[in-house]
C-alpha cells in the first residue's frame, strides 16, 4: 500500500478514537467517562426533639425522604472526571444533638482528556417526618416530600419540587420552576427565572418570579391569616380559591385582561380592566397580584 493511502488510514483511525472517547456527562448521571464514589453515613437521634437538617453542596442533586426511625440517613455521591478526583472530593458531616450539618465543600470543574466532567456532590436524605430542613445547592434540582415542619430549600440553578409538606415551605431557585403539591400552610416561592405552582390548604403566600407564569389552586380550608402577594415579571397569573374566600383584592398588569370572580365592587380602574380593587365575601387581608405582563383570572 502507498505511504500516502497509509499515512490517510492512519489519520482517520486516529481521528476516529478522538471522537469515540469524546463523551459529555454534564449531569454527572449519564454514559460518560466521569466516575463516582458512593458512601453512606447514619446519625442517631435521641429523644423527642424534633431533628435539625442543614444540607449544603457547591453543585449537585438533593432529595428528602422520610421514614419512621429515629435516624437519619445520609447518602453520599461525589463525581468527578476520574475516580481519584471524585475521591478527594470533601464531604464535612456532623451532629450536635439532633442537629445534622453535611456541607460538600465548593470545587472547580474539572477537565479530563477527549472529555469534560463536573465534580459535583448530591445528597439522598432519609429523615423521620418531624424535620427542620434548610437545603442549599449551588446548581442542582431538589426534591422534597412527606415533612411536617419549616422547610427551607435553594437552588441557585435548578427545578425544586415539594409535595406532601405541612408547616412553613420556603423555596427559591435563580433559573428553574418551583411546584409544591398537598402543602398545607404558609407557602414562600421565588424564582428568577421560572414558572410556580402550588397547590394546597394555604394560610400564608408570597409568589415572585420574574419570568414565568404562576398558578395556585387554593384549597378547601384555605384562609388568609396575612395579606397574599402574586407577582410575575412576565407571564400569567391564574388563582383557584374555595367558596367563601374572603380578601381585599388588588389586581393590576402591564398588559392582559383581569377576570376576578363574585368581586362586589364596580370600581375598575381603566376601560380594558388592567387594574381591578375590590372585596370578595366579607374582605379582610389584602390579596394583591401583579403581571408585567399576561393576564390575571381568580375563580372559585
Amino acid at each position: 500500500m502507498p505511504m500516502t493511502r497509509l499515512a490517510s488510514v492512519a489519520a482517520l483511525l486516529v481521528s476516529g478514537s478522538l471522537f469515540a472517547a469524546c463523551s459529555i456527562d454534564v449531569n454527572g448521571n449519564g454514559g460518560g467517562v466521569g466516575s463516582s464514589v458512593r458512601e453512606e453515613k447514619r446519625f442517631t437521634l435521641s429523644g423527642a426533639d424534633q431533628a435539625e437538617l442543614r444540607l449544603r453542596t457547591f453543585d449537585g442533586a438533593i432529595r428528602l425522604r422520610s421514614w419512621d426511625r429515629n435516624e437519619v440517613l445520609v447518602e453520599i455521591e461525589r463525581r468527578g472526571p476520574d475516580q481519584a478526583s471524585a475521591e478527594a472530593l470533601t464531604v464535612n458531616a456532623s451532629q450536635e444533638g439532633n442537629r445534622i450539618v453535611v456541607e460538600a465543600e465548593s470545587e472547580r470543574s474539572g477537565v479530563s482528556f477527549g472529555s469534560w466532567t463536573s465534580r459535583s456532590v448530591s445528597l439522598t436524605v432519609t429523615a423521620p417526618k418531624r424535620v427542620t430542613v434548610e437545603a442549599r445547592t449551588g446548581d442542582g434540582a431538589i426534591d422534597a416530600a412527606d415533612f411536617t415542619g419549616d422547610v427551607d430549600v435553594s437552588s441557585g440553578d435548578g427545578r425544586i419540587q415539594v409535595s406532601r409538606i405541612d408547616g412553613r415551605l420556603k423555596a427559591h431557585s435563580g433559573d428553574g420552576s418551583i411546584r409544591a403539591d398537598d402543602v398545607a400552610g404558609d407557602v414562600e416561592a421565588d424564582s428568577g427565572d421560572g414558572s410556580i405552582e402550588i397547590v394546597g390548604r394555604l394560610s400564608g403566600l408570597t409568589i415572585r418570579t420574574g419570568d414565568g407564569g404562576v398558578r395556585v389552586e387554593a384549597a378547601e380550608g384555605s384562609a388568609m391569616k396575612s395579606d397574599w402577594r402574586i407577582t410575575t415579571g412576565d407571564g400569567s397569573i391564574t388563582l383557584r380559591v374555595p367558596d367563601g374566600f374572603s380578601a381585599q383584592v388588588d389586581a393590576t398588569t402591564g398588559d392582559g385582561a383581569i377576570r376576578i370572580d363574585g368581586v362586589s365592587s364596580s370600581s375598575l380602574d381603566g376601560g380594558d380592566r388592567r387594574a381591578v380593587k375590590g372585596q370578595m365575601g366579607s374582605g379582610g387581608q389584602t390579596l394583591r397580584l401583579q403581571s408585567g405582563d399576561g393576564s390575571i383570572t381568580v375563580s372559585k
